[in-house]
């Protein structure tokens, strides 16, 4: 039987350490696990932070703590802890912080 080849299955995210992660209107930190033709990333993000740039790029994740809100053609989409969020890849969308709490997220998009 031969033998599959694949990229790494198990991230240790508590022993790697914190990069520094910038976008226009937001600074923050995270943990980026690049595997499998996925980026899975822990993203902890300052009270209100506001995204300036439109994304493109498709997000699925879920909120571990604080609150954010996804913005889509000016429809605004309240994401809170324990909540799960979804956006189609191709749609222009940006990001906002409650202006009281530290948010962090697990987000999964694919791999660029």
């Amino acid at each position: 039987m031969a033998t599959q080849s694949y990229e790494k299955v198990v991230f240790n995210a508590p022993s790697e350490p914190w990069d520094k992660w910038s976008k226009p209107g937001a600074e923050g930190r995270v943990k980026i696990f690049s595997s499998n033709n996925k980026r899975l990333r822990l993203l902890e993000l300052p009270a209100g932070f506001d995204e300036e740039n439109l994304c493109l790029i498709g997000h699925q994740g879920y909120v571990l703590s604080g609150s954010f809100t996804i913005i889509i053609d000016g429809q605004e989409h309240k994401c809170q802890q324990g909540d799960f969020f979804s956006i189609p890849d191709g749609i222009p969308h940006r990001s906002k912080g409650d202006e009281n709490s530290i948010t962090t997220v697990f987000v999964v998009d694919d791999k660029c």
